[in-house]
């Protein structure tokens, strides 16, 4: 039986903790577990990125849920939303593309995108813009505080 993968991510510094998970990635965790027994998906498996960057595609947790789609293992993705997948816009646009190459159904719930209905694809990399542009501001405005402390 086909693997339902269950991604999770969360940025660096984007919530204090322990040694536990944030809690950010229990609310994903439920979230995600919730939608798949809605819609039945079975034998989920969550990849989770707890401290890591969406500019960035070389998390381990994504590398491994991309080596289990490439190897054939996994037949539906689902992410809360697209920022938890990344904040590049090229290449969550790219990685989407590719997941529709290998049949790989990709949903983002809270974004309402599910290739399954290509529809629903139309404003997603409008999204993604938002996402990236997110990133670069949040950025800036870190660098602004850390001048005016300085």
């Amino acid at each position: 039986m086909k693997i339902t993968a269950l991604y999770s991510r969360l940025s660096v510094g984007d919530e204090a903790r322990g040694n536990d998970e944030s809690n950010s990635i229990k609310t994903q965790k439920q979230i995600l577990e919730a939608y798949a027994m809605q819609n039945n998906f079975a034998n989920i498996k969550h990849y989770i990125d707890d401290d890591e960057s969406g500019r960035f595609f070389d998390r381990p947790a994504y590398s491994a849920m991309l080596e289990d789609i490439k190897s054939g293992r996994v037949d539906i993705t689902i992410c809360k939303d697209l920022s938890r997948w990344g904040r590049d816009y090229l290449e969550v646009g790219n990685a989407i593309e590719e997941l529709r190459q290998l049949r790989v159904r990709f949903i983002a719930i809270h974004d309402g995108v599910d290739s399954i209905n290509q529809e629903s694809l139309r404003f997603a990399p409008f999204l993604n813009i938002i996402n990236e542009w997110h990133v670069v501001e949040t950025s800036k405005k870190f660098g602004q505080v850390i001048k005016t402390k300085a």
